[in-house]
């Protein structure tokens, strides 16, 4: 078994830490997400540490991510490192530790500060939240300034990857979940593009687009109808990957 670890400046004392995450993951820390993968918070070296445990890939991609592509938790802290200079917000990246044996990747661990937010995007859109169009204003300034004009295109840019923050009468932005990024010319419409999966209605849409249109200085019409589209897509790509999921569950239980 090979462990590869990298810390960020000013964390070299999270060093032994983060060594010992394989060992000290299973049995430790406050599990505040898990799905495909785990997400838990530790509380070491008088900080509050989000630490992330990516899903085993599958066995072909467990050579990918280590000889071509890197694995999600060395993606995340590269791309989250990319954020930061580039002016965009995103839990400040600690570290990120990976086990290989034999050429495979075994387990990988992506660490960064934990973000205080008061409720996410999806919350946002799913009429939680009051202020719902001026937080959608600014969340499409927000991307457009600091994502799109930087140069960075979030390939998973879902409702739940983006942790709102409100103090006093501001709202601040931070996204997550970097492992699957692009960094090129964004432009007018690979930006509205990458609104289609916030899987809204229709008025939120048109609002999103018009928004954005007048950002960039091109028709609303024109990003109303792209945008519908692209969400007419989704949707009916999410529907049929639901019904294959529920075709093999059917599937599996006869």
């Amino acid at each position: 078994m090979k462990t590869y670890y990298r810390l960020a400046p000013g964390f070299e004392s999270l060093e032994p830490f983060v060594k010992d995450l394989p060992a000290i993951f299973p049995v430790r820390g406050e599990t505040i997400f898990l799905d495909r993968n785990e997400v838990k918070v530790f509380h070491e070296g008088g900080y509050a540490l989000n630490v992330k445990s990516f899903k085993l890939p599958n066995f072909i991609n467990r050579f990918v991510y280590v000889y071509f592509r890197g694995s999600k938790a060395a993606r995340s802290f590269a791309n989250a490192c990319r954020f930061l200079d580039a002016g965009a917000a995103t839990p400040i990246p600690v570290g990120y530790l990976e086990r290989t044996h034999g050429g495979r990747l075994q387990d990988s661990y992506y660490i960064s500060l934990q973000y205080d937010h008061d409720f996410t995007l999806r919350d946002v859109l799913n009429g939680l939240i009051p202020d719902k169009e001026r937080i959608l204003l600014e969340f499409v300034r927000f991307t457009w300034q600091h994502l799109h004009k930087a140069g960075i295109y979030h390939l998973d840019y879902s409702p739940g990857n983006t942790l709102i923050r409100k103090t006093d009468d501001h709202y601040s932005f931070a996204v997550v979940d970097l492992n699957r990024m692009k960094f090129f010319p964004v432009g007018f419409e690979m930006g509205i593009r990458n609104f289609r999966q916030l899987d809204t209605d229709t008025e939120t849409i048109r609002l999103i687009a018009t928004t954005y249109a007048a950002l960039c200085g091109e028709s609303p019409e024109k990003a109303i109808a792209i945008l519908l589209e692209y969400d007419r897509k989704n949707k009916a790509f999410r529907k049929r990957k639901g019904d294959f999921k529920a075709f093999l569950g059917r599937d599996t239980d006869d």
